[in-house]
């Protein structure tokens, strides 16, 4: 049944209305297959078997071409056989393929561990808690041990190393001891490189760790799940049942509750593969199996170089952290730890910050810029007594004889500047020459001397006079009359 033919029972029975028999004898086919076809909605497209039938003079081909390069996909195939007239589809190609080279399912061995064994680690990405205006990044970091499946894990804001060696830290106090290997996936914390048949080369760092602690690195073979299968499981545990639909505010607040999470629930359910719970098959067999800890903790820091720009900060993970002004424009050294940032630079430490979880933030400690803004203040100060000193030596004379008199001279000096601003430079210092003529010293005077001279015949309101000399203050004034209080 070609597709013209289809349309043809489609139009026949729906538009002239004919039977069955009748289009059959229109047609030439049979009344069966009319009626077998003009149910259908659509045209189904060739069958199996004819589609078959049209690839089957194309196949020397196909094989060919896989001889020539075995990799090559159907929709590949499909395009090259185009070009000598096949007019197939590309899913007949395929399931031609699917026949000829059937996909290898791959087989694994299963693991099985001694007590105090092993621990695998894993991390997962859990999105972003919203903590208050910051934003910080979520990341599980879990490790169970692989003998009885007792789970640890905590939230951490990324897979650094110095996040990742303190979560061991805290694992191994949570065990009570430490397991004799620790099976890793190839996180950068741990392992540099890791080529395929070839010679795991580990961080120095994770090296100097397991020293510390007396176990031993093993790094999981690329593309191989089954042997990190079970922290797999657990990170996918602690996702489903512990993660999903909880709401946080705070990191602090997310850490108590899977802590709490751990002990109540996720070591004492029944294991779907050991059928015991993990606590008491932990404390029955694998805690006493555990390595003895070491009593001195590893120092999990790390140590960077940075420069510190003219705004006296340095930049660490997308946020700006701030130094003492004198070490602008230097470099100094970090020891980063999972909580704090201390900053280095001649041979000792000169600040410490809190360590930033969200990028884009600015840490200032005010004290670093004080010196900065002293040091600014007294520039102001000194420009702006050379500003008023530049005035002539009556400036000079009124400032010493300010100071002379236990007074501070910048609130008049600042009056005085203020007035040269709305009654110019010449102004000013002929009222400053008037005002030294007679012995008066203030911003006050200086102001009532200008606007009298302006405006000689209005009155002007003042606190006092200006005189000529001190002879005229002399003053006679009549004896009042006492009697009135005698009565």
């Amino acid at each position: 049944m070609t597709h013209e033919q289809f349309i043809q029972i489609r139009f026949l029975k729906t538009v002239e209305k004919l039977s069955s028999v009748q289009i059959g004898e229109k047609l030439g086919i049979s009344e069966r297959t009319v009626r077998d076809w003009w149910n259908l909605s659509q045209y189904p497209g060739k069958t199996e078997r004819e589609s078959e039938s049209i690839l089957e003079s194309f196949i020397p081909r196909i094989e060919s071409l896989l001889k020539d390069c075995p990799s090559l996909s159907g929709t590949q195939i499909y395009q090259k056989l185009r070009t000598f007239g096949y007019s197939g589809s590309s899913s007949t190609i395929r399931r031609f393929l699917n026949k000829a080279r059937p996909t290898p399912q791959r087989s694994y061995l299963p693991l099985d561990f001694d007590p105090g064994e092993a621990l695998q680690i894993d991390f997962g990405d859990c999105g972003y808690l919203q903590q208050g205006n910051r934003k910080i990044r979520l990341c599980i970091c879990a490790g169970v041990l692989c003998y009885s499946r007792l789970l640890f894990a905590q939230l951490i804001p990324s897979e650094k190393q110095e996040y990742t060696f303190a979560f061991l830290m805290n694992a191994f106090q949570f065990f009570g001891g430490v397991p004799r290997r620790i099976i890793v996936d190839n996180f950068k914390g741990a392992v540099l490189s890791h080529p395929k048949g070839g010679n795991v080369e580990y961080h120095p760092a994770f090296l100097d760790f397991c020293s510390h602690y007396g176990t031993t690195p093993t790094a999981c073979n690329v593309r191989a799940p089954n042997e990190k299968g079970r922290i797999e499981n657990g990170i996918g545990y602690i996702k489903g049942n512990f993660m999903r639909g909880s709401r946080f505010n705070s990191l602090e607040e997310a850490q108590c509750s899977l802590h709490n999470w751990l002990t109540t629930i996720a070591n004492v359910r029944i294991h779907n593969t050991t059928k015991r719970r993990p606590i008491e098959l932990f404390e029955e067999k694998e805690k006493s199996a555990l390595l003895p800890l070491n009593p001195y903790q590893f120092d999990c820091s790390r140590i960077e170089e940075r420069h510190v720009d003219s705004r006296c900060r340095f930049k660490f993970e997308g946020s700006h952290y701030s130094v003492p002004v004198a070490y602008a424009g230097r470099n100094v050294t970090i020891k980063v730890t999972p909580d704090r940032i201390h900053v280095y630079a001649d041979k000792r430490q000169i600040t410490s910050h809190m360590r930033a979880l969200e990028r884009n933030s600015i840490v200032d400690d005010p004290g670093h810029f004080k010196v900065m803004l002293d040091e600014r203040q007294l520039a102001a100060r000194q420009n702006f007594l050379a500003n008023f000193l530049a005035l002539g030596k009556d400036a000079a004379t009124l400032k010493r004889e300010l100071e002379n008199r236990s007074l501070d001279p910048i609130p008049h000096i600042r009056k005085i500047m203020t007035l040269t601003n709305i009654f110019g430079k010449d102004t000013v210092v002929s009222a400053l020459q008037s005002a030294m003529e007679n012995q008066v010293y203030g911003a006050e005077y200086i102001e009532y001397i200008i606007r009298l001279k302006q405006h000689p015949a209005d009155p002007v309101e003042s606190a006092i006079h200006v005189t000529n000399g001190a002879d005229k203050l002399n003053l006679t004034l009549d004896q009042p009359d006492l009697s009135v209080y005698e009565q």
